[in-house]
């Protein structure tokens, strides 16, 4: 029986499963992951080793400092200077080599679901966010980016929700030509 995703070290599962506890939701690379294995869909990359990705709503502070205090005492370290504004929190465990990073965000976030235990954001969303950032010309994850696409392609298609990730990509990336999403998904980056 194959994992929900792919563990680095004795903190992976623990991290993702408190953060869910307190409402953050599993982003990146292994949400999509999460995603592929939970549908059976071919996965065109392996999530990063030592890389966990949450969003959080900003007005859930109770779940922010409780996820917090649960990162310091599994040995995490708070990196960089943080206030209120910030928009993402960065912790690093050095002794495990893990990173959370932590993305506020000031909409509600609505496009939830929950997978195996785990709290996590609708592949539509998902594809949105990816689409999102290659169409803005950061290009500085563009090949991983592009094998995410195909994968949420491939768990959209499997959910039979292929009408409503069109409709996303109408009302949010509307710049985004459907030649470019063509060409993107039809990429075989190996």
């Amino acid at each position: 029986m194959q994992a929900i995703f792919d563990t680095y070290s004795s903190l992976d599962v623990p991290v993702v499963k408190e953060a869910s506890k307190h409402n953050l939701f599993l982003i990146g690379g292994t949400a999509i992951q999460l995603w592929a294995r939970y549908y059976g869909v071919k996965e065109r990359r392996t999530r990063s080793i030592n890389d966990l990705d949450f969003l959080i709503e900003a007005g859930n502070k109770r779940g922010l400092e409780a996820f917090k205090e649960f990162l310091e005492d599994s040995g995490f370290v708070e990196e960089g200077s943080v206030s209120d504004e910030d928009y993402t929190l960065f912790f690093k465990n050095t002794h495990d080599e893990v990173e959370v990073d932590i993305l506020r965000t000031y909409e509600r976030i609505t496009d939830v679901a929950e997978v195996k235990g785990v709290k996590t954001i609708d592949p539509v969303k998902l594809f949105i966010f990816k689409l999102q950032r290659l169409t803005s010309g950061d290009q500085t994850k563009s090949v991983t980016d592009i094998q995410d696409l195909n994968t949420l392609y491939d768990v959209i298609e499997k959910r039979g929700n292929i009408t409503e990730l069109e409709d996303a990509i109408s009302i949010e990336v509307p710049y985004c030509s459907e030649e470019q999403l063509n060409e993107w998904l039809n990429e075989q980056i190996l």
